[in-house]
């Protein structure tokens, strides 16, 4: 088994960051990853994130597979693309998203995350502005984002952990292959 991860960065390609993406992180991990990579590959899990700098990834770990586990990651655009949701659907996907956005949290955490936001020059405004983006997102605005996921990928910056094995049977995938012992 391995740890299959591909990474990016969609600001190079002028993409800005929007709270719509917040949505996608359910989306893909309780739907398209979920499905393709844990349910019908038989990974013991996958997950992605994208930041505010522009930053995104998918991974997947404990995953029997590689070149396809890879092939799901290049298939995220079409599967946005082709994104459908009947309005009660996409409010499924928003309450979800508000529930890691709004949760409840200890004073510690209060602290953290203040101290987080003035040293990373975030505003009220901004959080604002992505409440609003994420609460009246729609399909459409999903669908939009298979740009930004085309432009994690374009950089192609794959890394796997896993059976040298393995590895060796996929080297086309890799520039290099180092032995991390």
């Amino acid at each position: 088994v391995q740890y299959v991860s591909r990474a990016g960065n969609f600001r190079k390609e002028g993409y800005k960051y929007t709270g719509v993406l917040r949505i996608l992180n359910v989306l893909l991990s309780y739907d398209y990853l979920w499905l393709n990579i844990r349910v019908k590959g038989g990974a013991y899990g996958c997950m992605s994130g994208f930041t505010r700098t522009g930053d995104g990834y998918f991974t997947s770990y404990r995953d029997p597979h590689l070149g396809r586990t890879n092939e799901v990651y290049e298939g995220i655009p079409k599967y946005l693309e082709q994104f459908t949701a009947e309005e009660k659907e996409m409010t499924k996907y928003i309450i979800g998203t508000f529930s890691t956005v709004d949760a409840p949290l200890t004073p510690s955490a209060k602290t953290v995350r203040s101290a987080t936001a003035y040293l990373t020059g975030v505003t009220d405004e901004m959080l604002q502005r992505e409440r609003e983006e994420t609460l009246h997102a729609d399909q459409e605005d999903i669908r939009k984002l298979a740009g930004i996921v085309r432009a994690v990928l374009k950089e192609d910056a794959l890394c796997v952990i896993g059976n040298e094995e393995k590895l060796n049977q996929e080297k086309k995938l890799f520039k290099e292959l180092k032995n991390l012992y």
